[in-house]
């Protein structure tokens, strides 16, 4: 039996690969998203993107078959005690070479190396990587009719923009009738003590007083025992004066869309995010609008590769 946690071996085949330019033909709006999405954020399971691409499963499997077999996407399973994990998927090289074409770079400038694949099966911070791509697409997948999520930043561009004051898990923006909403996430796993996880929100302060805002910070939480426990750290953190913070507790039988936000030091009752501007005093209401870069972009990232949109083409939000 091969090693669960080796990457799936290409289909064999007795033809070449074909050249870029002769996929031109074959490639979808949504197959280029895709691969701009897995650019984005590394690795996303066969869960993710049938959520994100609002498809049945059996249509999302033989798409990703395709993919695959051209070379544009890599996938593993790493082995779990019970049961089998969904197939995860990378971006293959046929996959990094095309966007390096769309982008008139090459691979290594966007952060692609041949190794990335294995990189990625192996990664120490996987498990916590999926769970903010899961808590993500969770919302997406419950928007409408309530707004949608029309921006989504991975770790790598937060800290690209901003890693000198803050490292976010993710940045995204919420649309709704009343306006947009952005928003830092925080995705606890419950491996760092109650101490680092407040600690954070000096970071974040600091992010404030740069950027002449005041940014939303959402934790989410693997139980609603932590969750109380940290309201507590938080409720006179002396950051909250340049920040507003909520949380939401992942054992809830429910999804990030719903009446589930708690924020700290304000209302006692769960709002909608697109509720959460109106959770505090009006002199303590997060910003609607999205941050502003600060120009503390790292030496040696990645080009001006904009940050694909979280939905797929063709999906009604877009229009």
């Amino acid at each position: 039996m091969p090693s669960p946690l080796v990457p799936s071996p290409r289909p064999r085949t007795t033809r070449r690969q074909p050249p870029l330019y002769a996929l031109a033909s074959r490639l979808t709006a949504r197959d280029l998203w895709l691969l701009e999405m897995l650019l984005e954020h590394s690795v996303l399971t066969t869960t993710h993107i049938t959520d994100l691409s609002y498809t049945s499963r059996r249509s999302a499997n033989r798409r990703l078959a395709t993919l695959t077999g051209l070379g544009l996407l890599t996938s593993f399973r790493p082995q779990l005690p019970i049961g089998s994990s969904p197939a995860h998927h990378t971006l293959g090289p046929t996959g990094a070479a095309l966007l390096a074409a769309r982008h008139a770079t090459t691979p290594a400038a966007l952060g692609w190396h041949p190794d990335h694949c294995t990189r990625t099966a192996f990664s120490p911070t996987l498990t916590h990587d999926l769970g903010v791509a899961t808590s993500l697409t969770q919302l997406i997948q419950g928007s409408a009719p309530t707004g949608y999520l029309s921006a989504w930043w991975s770790e790598r561009r937060c800290r690209e923009q901003w890693g000198d004051l803050a490292q976010p898990d993710a940045y995204a923006t919420w649309t709704a009738s009343g306006g947009e909403i952005s928003f830092f996430l925080e995705h606890d796993t419950g491996t760092e003590s109650l101490t680092r996880l407040a600690a954070k929100l000096d970071n974040y302060a600091e992010l404030a007083i740069a950027t002449r805002s005041r940014p939303l910070v959402l934790f989410t939480l693997h139980s609603q025992r932590r969750e109380a426990n940290l309201h507590k750290r938080l409720t006179s953190h002396a950051a909250l004066d340049y920040l507003a913070a909520a949380t939401f507790s992942r054992d809830q039988l429910t999804t990030p869309a719903g009446p589930v936000w708690l924020p700290v030091s304000a209302l006692s009752r769960r709002l909608h995010l697109a509720e959460l501007p109106d959770g505090w005093p009006a002199d303590r209401c997060p910003s609607m609008s999205p941050l502003a870069a600060t120009g503390t972009v790292h030496p040696g990232s990645r080009p001006a590769v904009p940050p694909p949109h979280p939905l797929p083409p063709g999906h009604p939000a877009r229009a």
